[in-house]
């Protein structure tokens, strides 16, 4: 039986508070059968659990609706109202017009509508963290309570002497200008009858930056803060059985604040904690707050308070230290063994007011020390309160890039008794909770680990914007949304942190149009690295990829008025009659460098974006607007060719490749070439001269790209059936090599081309992630985010195995390939609801495939020389075996 599975609200992470009084609706179909399709579907919501189950007192019925839609289904019913609970469930016919139900879901709404929040922001009135409390009695049953809460810059919520929730970091980095998030729990749990406290931990996080003095990378490059003073807000909805609602709120006359025991909060990875100024079961029963002060109402953000559509950052794993060396006298390098986007913990005993300093890092000096790029000075410093116990510690308002943990000012022994004594340090890896959605392995487990250390840079990189590396900078470069998009929906379901940074270029354009290189920008750049196209189009190439890869419309509706706008501010700054000619090239192409081939790169990418553009537009049913930007793409696309194509060689063998603007030509540049291949520029009649340019240039099969061009050069090269080229580049021993990096025993992906790279968890060169997935094992979708699916693994003489998994928008789909001398061996399951084309190289027309032992029918094709078979299958597990004929 096929039953309807994975239900969801698109665009948020959680159902609770959800913002929207038309909430879209998901989900994923499970089935052992093969050829399942849905042919009828059918929601209904209520606002009692009953009524769903029973199918009475519907608030939406969709009736049975002919489709096999089970994507952005649109809520249709009666209006919803703001912080109210729902419930809805899902039916579904597959084709012998057999029925199943899903489990009933909640739904719980946030504010709908422009209305005002009854509570009020408080703080102590000071930009230094607070702690807040307050306490509240209930009487009778709770049926369901909720709490909505925010806190800038960073918060966390304790009720009843319990942390509520795995959140850290709460909420989300935003243009606190535009918007400011905030979170919803479920919190009936932590209610109970009678006395009930609540208790705020704010921190400052980007709101009101304090650097200390320490790091702070985005002081002195235009950062301002958002706030005078840390503030909080919170409404808990707390309903009877009896229907009757109890509300607590903050305000100034229940709630007491005092000072927070950490004394430094800041968000780039330095946290002072002092635990004698801690004040002992603060959010729990029978605490004396009276010297606490009455909290003050405060002036509220400027930005408007939105749902945290995205998955909040939460701890993924906690790592034991596996080492612990002294270089130097009392001074202690704890080994973690993975380089990540940390929370340190420390464990520690010993006299009230000693203290202990934490320097955690990605490098080591050569006398084994510490070292962290450019010197920068990021450590946490822990004073004890001496309770003659060992003292657990770590931070509550950053994280720092490291695997190796520098302790100072203790002992291990306690041989001198004025000291400390540490026992041991944990790191807290802290990543956006996107779920996993990838599994790839190889019987190469060099190539297995290079996808593992790509995923950890990922997960490192992966907070509330995505971030460069979570050491120097922390920014949300907007670039590799777009670029490592791809690479990363693979292994991670990001469709509604996507969407939210969607949300953060919109709202960081400018008047004039510009989308900036980084959103939230909490720093301003200048030149190409405010003002790049690469970066820019990300507000047009993400949009696109939600729709490609999940279905999602959202991104592309909301976004384009600021597609336009950004248009418009790029043809103001056109050169030479089409060509962009500012921002950073090819960038990454060696340690810190851009610039290179800037025209050439631009350009493309202004092609790109007006294409796409007038796709929307056609969606969107705007057609003036569709014809107006399909013909300014092909007038770029003259341009681009008339400008950068040119005849070289001698006059015998004469032959075509894009130039510089000034005409000069380098045979060994590759993604001058691949880039117009991969976007559609060049005409027909130059194809071949292209691809002969681009392969010369990649003849010596190692690495010339930089970050920009790398997935372009994978994706062109696989277009012409090279995958071997690109195979080969994976492998080089040296650099430019990824395998280098594997044997080098790196843990996450460095960000340049080097051993000694300033940053050693940096994901944006990690595009060949989207390669292993989509042309060695082979999965990608055809159309409609995996309505229709390409299978066709491209390991054949290249390894002999790959397994491997992605759990797409639409359900799993699984491959295992084998590569044998007598043969090929393909798995593959695909999930209710899809078909499927199985794509297999063959030697020759006499091969012959069989399914499950049965001999089935394909076609052949030719591509690029090589011969392919293709069988088309519908939903379900198949076991092809593909033989040469015998003689």
């Amino acid at each position: 039986m096929m039953r309807p599975v994975r239900l969801k609200i698109n665009n948020y992470y959680s159902p609770l508070g959800i913002d929207t009084a038309i909430p879209i609706f998901g989900w994923q179909l499970e089935s052992e059968q093969q050829n399942q399709s849905q042919t009828y579907y059918r929601i209904i919501l209520a606002k009692r659990e009953e009524s769903v189950i029973d199918c009475e007192q519907l608030l939406w019925d969709s009736g049975k609706v002919s489709s096999s839609e089970q994507l952005g289904i649109v809520y249709q019913g009666q209006p919803l109202q703001s912080v109210t609970a729902y419930y809805w469930r899902v039916a579904v016919w597959d084709q012998h017009d057999v029925l199943a139900w899903s489990e009933v879901q909640t739904l719980f709404t946030g504010y709908l509508n422009a209305e005002t929040w009854k509570a009020e922001w408080i703080g102590s009135g000071e930009t230094k963290p607070f702690y807040a409390r307050t306490e509240f009695a209930t009487e009778g049953r709770v049926k369901c309570a909720y709490a909505l809460v925010s806190g800038l810059g960073h918060f966390k919520l304790y009720m009843n002497g319990e942390k509520v929730g795995p959140n850290e970091m709460d909420p989300g980095w935003t243009n606190y200008t535009k918007s400011v998030q905030y979170v919803c729990f479920d919190v009936t749990d932590r209610i109970r009858e009678g006395s009930n406290v609540i208790g705020f931990s704010v921190g400052n996080g980007f709101y009101a930056g304090d650097a200390g003095d320490r790091h702070f990378y985005t002081i002195g490059k235009g950062y301002v803060p958002y706030g005078a003073e840390l503030i909080a807000i919170g409404e808990w909805h707390i309903e009877y059985e009896d229907g009757s609602v109890l509300y607590v709120r903050t305000e100034g006359e229940n709630w007491k604040v005092r000072e927070s025991a950490t004394t430094l909060a800041n968000v780039y990875g330095s946290e002072n904690f002092d635990a004698r100024l801690y004040p002992n079961g603060w959010y729990g029963f029978a605490f004396d707050d009276s010297g606490w002060e009455t909290a003050k109402v405060l002036a509220s953000p400027v930005g408007n308070l939105v749902s945290q559509n995205q998955p909040p950052i939460t701890v993924r794993t906690v790592y034991d230290t596996i080492g612990i060396e002294e270089p130097l006298e009392q001074v202690y390098i704890y080994d973690l063994g993975q380089n990540m986007s940390g929370m340190f913990e420390i464990y520690v005993s010993g006299p009230a007011g000693s203290k202990v300093t934490i320097k955690p890092g990605e490098l080591r000096n050569e006398d084994g020390t510490v070292a962290t790029p450019w010197d920068i000075v990021t450590y946490s410093e822990y004073t004890l309160a001496g309770t003659g116990e060992i003292e657990l510690w770590k931070p509550d308002f950053s994280c720092f890039g490291a695997r190796w943990v520098q302790i100072e000012g203790c002992t291990r022994d306690g041989s001198d008794k004025s000291k400390p004594i540490i026992h041991d340090v944990k790191g807290h890896f802290v990543t956006s909770a996107s779920e996993d959605v990838g599994r790839l392995e190889t019987d190469d487990p060099r190539i297995t680990k290079l996808a593992q250390i790509i995923i950890k840079a990922i997960e490192s990189n992966l907070q509330s914007v995505h971030s460069d590396c979570p050491t120097i900078e922390k920014l949300g470069w907007v670039e590799t949304a777009s670029l490592m998009g791809p690479s990363i929906m693979y292994v991670k379901s990001v469709e509604e942190l996507w969407l939210k940074i969607t949300r953060d270029m919109m709202e960081a354009q400018t008047e004039e149009g510009l989308i900036p290189d980084i959103a939230p920008e909490y720093s301003r750049f200048s030149d190409g690295f405010r003002d790049s196209i690469a970066w820019g189009s990300a507000i047009i190439l993400v949009p696109d990829l939600l729709m490609n890869t999940y279905g999602n419309r959202t991104a592309m509706e909301e976004a384009y008025p600021a597609m336009k706008a950004y248009l418009d501010y790029l043809k103001s700054r056109e050169e030479d009659g089409g060509l962009i000619n500012h921002g950073l090239g090819d960038w990454g192409i060696a340690p810190q460098t851009g610039g290179d081939y800037v025209e050439n790169v631009e350009t493309a990418f202004y092609y790109e974006s007006y294409r796409l553009t007038s796709k929307f537009a056609s969606f969107l049913g705007l057609v003036s607007d569709a014809e107006h930007y399909a013909a300014e793409a092909e007038r770029v696309k003259r341009c681009y060719n008339a400008k950068l194509l040119r005849r070289i060689g001698s006059e015998g063998e004469a032959r075509y490749a894009y130039c510089r603007l000034n005409g000069e030509f380098d045979p060994l540049n590759q993604v001058v070439q691949a880039i117009p291949l991969y976007f559609g520029l060049v005409d027909e009649e130059y194809r071949s001269d292209i691809e002969s340019a681009l392969l010369h240039a990649a003849s010596g099969r190692q690495l010339r790209s930089g970050e920009i061009g790398l997935r372009y050069l994978f994706g062109a090269l696989a277009g012409m059936k090279r995958n071997d080229i690109v195979f080969d580049m994976m492998m080089q021993p040296e650099h430019p090599s990824y395998i280098r990096f594997v044997e080098r025993g790196e843990t996450a992906l460095p960000e340049f081309w080097t051993d000694d790279s300033r940053s050693r968890n940096h994901d944006m060169m990690g595009h060949i992630l989207e390669w292993l997935y989509k042309e060695l094992l082979g999965i990608s979708s055809v159309r409609n985010a995996y309505k229709e699916i390409l299978i066709a693994p491209g390991c054949s003489g290249l390894i002999q195995r790959v397994t491997g998994s992605h759990r797409s928008v639409r359900g799993e789909i699984h491959v295992d390939f084998i590569s044998e001398a007598s043969g090929l061996r393909l798995a593959v399951s695909l999930p209710p609801n899809t078909s499927g084309m199985i794509k297999l190289p063959i030697a020759s027309d006499e091969t012959v495939i069989m399914e499950s032992d049965t001999l089935i029918n394909f076609e052949i094709v030719q591509e690029h020389g090589r011969l392919f078979a293709i069988s088309r299958v519908g939903s379900g597990s198949y076991q092809f075996e593909v033989r040469e004929k015998a003689v």
